[in-house]
């Protein structure tokens, strides 16, 4: 296994969201509604009903996950997830420029559009 690249860690996440645990569930669900949180007006009253509906978190165990922020985030929880099932972890990659697919069932390469129906 080479090293991990966020483009690596984002498709684990995506793909591999099973295998994330509770806490890393919460954290990732606090960092997206966070974020759309940013782009409202507003935000004061809405934090407030964002963390009464447990969309946003006060957890300090939780909130400590996210220092490093997203990427960050994002590389830790994929090592986890590699080393307790790397063999259950299939990356699609394109057997003529050998990049990630978009998917692990894609079979057209993103970046050079070769089809392997």
């Amino acid at each position: 296994m080479d090293g991990i690249t966020p483009e690596k860690a984002n498709y684990i996440i995506t793909h591999y969201s099973g295998m994330l645990t509770e806490q890393e569930l919460e954290a990732l669900k606090h960092l997206r509604h966070s974020l759309k949180l940013r782009e409202l007006p507003d935000s004061g009253l809405r934090t407030n009903i964002y963390l009464r509906q447990r969309w946003l978190s006060n957890n300090p165990e939780i909130l400590k996950q996210l220092d490093g922020g997203y990427v960050q985030f994002t590389l830790n929880c994929a090592k986890r997830i590699l080393n307790k099932n790397f063999e259950k972890i299939y990356f699609n990659l394109c057997p003529v420029c050998r990049k990630l697919a978009r998917t692990p069932n894609a079979k057209q390469c993103k970046y050079c559009g070769h089809d392997w129906h």
